[in-house]
């Protein structure tokens, strides 16, 4: 009797380990992915712009080659300011939205102007210019993440290339002095005559943008970005375009916020033009220089 209670106890036993290697096996429970959602960073910045191109003002055209110290030396503080500039980005995953600010007030003297054209008078009468500008360039644009490398240069690094497209705001208004001099000798007389011209304008447009942009980490701690764009296409300006390539380096970090500074270079150029004979506005320019900012990641 005992040993059949024992083999019966084994036969069931034996029945049971066979039928759950039968039953499936209940996949473990994985964690859905952490969202990361929106991160945001501000750069405030300086642009050591230089100037290079012309600036029509009401048929009077001032060549203009100025570079930081020529603005420097001519433009009056504390009475305006001269520059603001910020850079600004919000993204979450693959999606961005960038902005860029930038204000300057340059006042330029004859060393670094020359003038050239017709004027309300009919003559050619730029014997010494003068420029006053000051200008609004707000730029907004929407990015998405097209391509991404892991582990280019170092491990857990990872690359990036961004396409984005927006519009770019210019509000710029300009003031032409022209001064001019001249002696006319009639037997024993000599008459002499200095007149200043003047024109000033205000105007302001928009510039659709398309562009793309790689971001490229070093290091854990240093970061590459370049960014190039074209724009105008006729619909604002004839035509504008700008590069941008920046270092930037991490140097300090609180619970909520990552401090790194940026160095760079930047370029802008752009061809616009409204108007004819005496009524012309004309800006084809090419501001570009050294870059300086201190960049907020929260």
């Amino acid at each position: 009797m005992k040993t059949l209670f024992i083999g019966a106890l084994i036969a069931i036993g034996a029945s049971i380990v066979a039928n759950a290697a039968d039953m499936p096996v209940k996949a473990p429970i994985i964690p859905p992915p952490v969202i990361q959602g929106w991160t945001y960073s501000l750069t405030p910045y300086f642009w050591a712009t230089s100037l290079n191109g012309s600036t029509t003002v009401k048929g009077r055209t001032t060549d203009v080659d100025a570079g930081i110290f020529d603005i420097l030396d001519h433009t009056q503080f504390p009475k305006g300011l001269f520059e603001l500039a910020a850079l600004g980005e919000a993204r979450n995953g693959r999606f961005g939205l960038l902005a860029d600010v930038f204000y300057i007030k340059a006042d330029l003297g004859a060393g670094v102007t020359r003038s050239r054209g017709t004027d309300a008078i009919g003559g050619a009468l730029g014997v010494s210019a003068g420029l006053d500008t000051k200008m609004v360039i707000a730029e907004v644009a929407a990015a998405y993440e097209i391509a991404h490398w892991s582990g280019l240069t170092s491990p857990g690094s990872s690359s990036a290339l961004d396409l984005y497209a927006g519009g770019r705001v210019w509000w710029q208004r300009a003031d032409a002095q022209i001064t001019a001099s001249g002696t006319l000798n009639v037997f024993d007389l000599t008459f002499s005559r200095v007149g200043v011209l003047s024109a000033e304008k205000s105007v302001s447009w928009v510039d659709p943008l398309v562009g793309m942009r790689l971001r490229h980490p070093f290091a854990p701690a240093w970061n590459f970005v370049v960014s190039g764009d074209v724009g105008g296409f006729g619909a604002g300006s004839k035509f504008s375009w700008q590069v941008l390539a920046a270092l930037d380096y991490e140097i300090c970090r609180s619970r909520t916020v990552t401090w790194s500074a940026m160095v760079g270079y930047k370029a802008l150029s752009v061809d616009y033009s409204q108007g004819s004979g005496l009524s012309l506005y004309e800006f084809d320019m090419t501001m570009h220089g050294p870059i300086f900012g201190v960049t907020a990641r929260f």
